[in-house]
């Protein structure tokens, strides 16, 4: 039975699975599958260009520019984060992408995106992506501090508020093992958003279905975390996560905090790397 790759978003806690993924490119681990949430996304991208250290120099190299991340993006552009930037300049001119690399990979990889109109999660193949990387922009594109991404006739806003945590997806596909990174620590669980819904339906009255996804984002987050942990106690998934709490923000900025929690994940992945070996060989 194949095992896939299930990577969770995070906002810039995704240093911690950019530090994963360099120990499975060092070690050589490849996957058939990859389902991909929001910051899970970016560093697929480097992983199945497998070039290692790409994600996490990209990241950490230049989030101190306003760029990156500012709130000058996000009033000249309706971005916090400044996606053309991060997927454009940067993989073309800044640090090069290995865009061949990335399409060779025999590697199913999809990315999931929410639909505003039904409120629910929709995957695009890694392999259909031209060098825009429209499904990834839209998978990170945040509630209220990004545009509405328009792309192949949805509307679209971050993955992680209808599936945060792609694992669903990589058992819909087939894939009832999967190896999945987290980027919170082990008895993690979110904590009720105070916004109401007189707030969501002043910014999104166009997306009521959308409304009833954010409203309930908390409790199928921590459903989907319960689950996790029982399909781990069952020898069915392989956690790889954050030994402590994070002290690692959303839109983060220092790249001192960045490098010690991509340090952490390599800490971790290298910790349980024999668990990992062991959980793929018996999946051939």
């Amino acid at each position: 039975m194949p095992v896939g790759l299930v990577l969770e978003g995070g906002g810039m806690r995704g240093a911690f699975t950019s530090g994963v993924l360099d120990v499975f490119l060092k070690n050589e681990i490849d996957f058939p599958y990859v389902s991909a949430i929001s910051a899970g996304a970016c560093n697929a991208l480097g992983f199945l260009s497998r070039q290692y250290g790409w994600s996490f120099t990209a990241m950490a190299t230049y989030i101190s520019d306003p760029r990156y991340l500012s709130v000058q993006n996000l009033i000249r552009h309706g971005s916090l984060f400044g996606y053309t930037f991060i997927f454009e300049e940067i993989p073309r001119e800044l640090l090069p992408f290995d865009y061949e690399a990335f399409y060779k990979n025999p590697a199913h990889l999809q990315i999931g995106a929410t639909d505003l109109e039904t409120g629910r999660c929709v995957y695009f193949n890694g392999r259909e992506m031209d060098e825009h990387f429209y499904p990834a922009v839209a998978s990170a594109s945040l509630p209220f501090v990004s545009r509405i991404v328009s792309h192949q006739g949805y509307q679209l806003l971050d993955g992680g508020c209808s599936e945060p945590i792609p694992l669903v997806q990589a058992q819909r596909m087939g894939y009832k093992k999967n190896v999945v990174v987290l980027t919170q620590h082990r008895g993690y669980r979110k904590n009720r958003s105070g916004l109401s819904r007189a707030v969501l339906n002043t910014v999104y009255r166009d997306y009521p279905n959308f409304v009833d996804t954010l409203l309930r984002r908390t409790a199928v987050y921590n459903a989907e975390l319960d689950r996790i942990d029982r399909l781990e106690a069952e020898g069915k998934v392989v956690v790889i996560r954050p030994s402590e709490p994070v002290e690692v923000a959303r839109y983060e900025k220092s790249p001192e905090r960045l490098t010690t929690l991509y340090n952490q994940g390599v800490r971790v992945a290298e910790k349980n790397l024999a668990a990992v070996v062991e959980f793929l060989s018996a999946n051939p």
